[in-house]
């Protein structure tokens, strides 16, 4: 793009409220270099501000469903947790409420989603958040403080006495960590949990997949109790109780004491049904007043999870579902701007796409927008394969995997027709979670052809 049209473009992208400063830079691909607002934006300006600290450093940005702007360790986690917590509405059912000024304790935060649901339920919201996982926790509290939640983010884990454990984390699958880990059972749930998925093939790619989904990574984790978090975060009481701790709830709920029980009034548990565990936990439950009810995710029939869901009698029981996200999403405004820049009169052309930073001097720091490939730069096999997923004229260089409809199955197909034309092990099985975009994958096909000695079709 020439300098005046870039110049003209940008004056244009700054006509949008929710555009504080932009810079236009061309190339094989135009992208739009942008500023949030503060005032019209907001959101998208915590988020740069946060970025440019530093604050993400490992984690990454994603808007599951285009609805809800979190940071991330990956995609495909956060796709599901987004689909478990907002979308299926998984924790909020059989009464479970959460009342204004209510207290919330998430315990197994995560990157802290279901926090954020909890915050958004209603106003005055207090939440403590339990996250053994230096990487998730860091994701929660930016989150928080993304999103104005009042979160308090501990990273320890909770069991039936204080101390430290030994703890497995998987990094590709961190919803699965736990001190209860056990690899070869771990693959067999995620295995199960896969393959009820439409358009599941198990084959050999699908092997490779769950593997590497499931690498492991010891870790020494410190542990305490319910009872003793209650004391130090002077909680008089806790309206909903969450728990999610990968086979370790049996420990957490044996570190509560009879008077932290009396204190909390529901409680949502995942149960991993092992040795009569959801009973034991049910008949516990009973024995302390509670009314209880269970049920479990279509998609994990064939594993042992269940959740349970617990309240007092006395407890607000009002139908409440999970709030639908309101806020300005990086998609949508990015969209809007481009939109409304092409609506104007000129000559100067549309950008491909946004990047958002805290200040212009950032835009420098990104890498030269990419040249704009055209589909035979690609190996034919990618290509082929990629068409064959996302339909015709989807294989550009910008488009993204996941954008497309992409998910974990998809990838395992697109593995195998890579694979069966071009050889095994030409690109390793997580290649989509890491190179999205068709640009990005098409080059790292060509890395792994020339690795092997190979020249590339087309």
């Amino acid at each position: 793009m020439h300098e005046d049209a870039e110049r003209e473009m940008a004056a244009r992208l700054l006509e949008h409220p929710a555009v504080a400063e932009a810079v236009v830079r061309g190339g094989g691909e135009r992208v739009a270099y942008l500023v949030p607002d503060a005032r019209h934006a907001p959101l998208l300006h915590r988020a740069c501000r946060l970025e440019a600290e530093g604050r993400l450093d490992g984690l990454s940005w994603h808007e599951p469903e285009g609805a809800l702007l979190v940071a991330q360790l990956n995609r495909t986690e956060t796709d599901f947790l987004y689909r478990e917590i907002f979308s299926d509405n998984a924790y909020l059912r059989h009464g479970i409420t959460i009342p204004a000024d209510g207290v919330v304790v998430d315990v197994g935060a995560n990157i802290g989603m279901f926090s954020l649901l909890a915050a958004a339920s209603a106003p005055g919201v207090r939440i403590v958040a339990v996250e053994p996982v230096a990487e998730l926790a860091r994701a929660a509290a930016v989150n928080a403080e993304l999103h104005g939640a009042d979160v308090t983010v501990l990273n320890h884990g909770l069991g039936s006495d204080a101390g430290e454990v030994d703890f497995t984390y998987y990094p590709n699958n961190s919803v699965m960590s736990g001190m209860y880990a056990e690899a070869a059972a771990d693959r067999d749930v995620l295995r199960s949990y896969l393959v009820t998925g439409d358009g599941a093939q198990p084959g050999p790619q699908f092997d490779r997949l769950v593997a590497d989904r499931m690498t492991t990574e010891p870790r020494r984790c410190a542990v305490t109790t319910l009872t003793d978090v209650v004391a130090e975060q002077k909680l008089e009481r806790i309206d909903l109780l969450k728990v999610d701790v990968e086979k370790a709830e049996a420990d957490v709920l044996a570190g509560i004491d009879a008077a932290t029980w009396e204190r909390i009034d529901r409680l949502v548990v995942e149960v991993h049904d092992l040795e009569g565990r959801l009973e034991t936990v049910l008949a516990l439950l009973d024995s302390l007043g509670f009314e209880t009810a269970h049920d479990r995710d279509r998609r994990l029939e064939l594993t042992p999870c269940y959740n349970v869901y617990a309240r007092r009698p006395a407890a607000q029981t009002a139908t409440r579902t999970a709030p639908h996200p309101a806020q300005e999403t990086l998609t949508a405004l990015s969209s809007a701007v481009l939109r409304r820049a092409g609506d104007e009169p000129g000559e100067a052309a549309v950008p491909d796409r946004c990047v958002w930073v805290a200040d212009l001097s950032q835009a420098e720091g990104y890498a030269a927008p990419m040249a704009r490939q055209q589909p035979g730069d690609a190996p034919r096999a990618l290509t082929e394969a990629w068409t064959e997923l996302f339909g015709a004229g989807s294989a550009r260089p910008e488009a993204d995997f996941f954008d497309l409809g992409g998910d974990s199955l998809t990838a395992v197909r697109l593995l195998a027709r890579l694979e069966s034309q071009l050889g095994e092990e030409v690109v390793e099985p997580d290649i989509v979670f890491t190179a999205s975009r068709f640009g990005d994958l098409a080059t790292a096909v060509e890395a792994g052809l020339a690795k092997r000695g190979r020249a590339g079709p087309g």
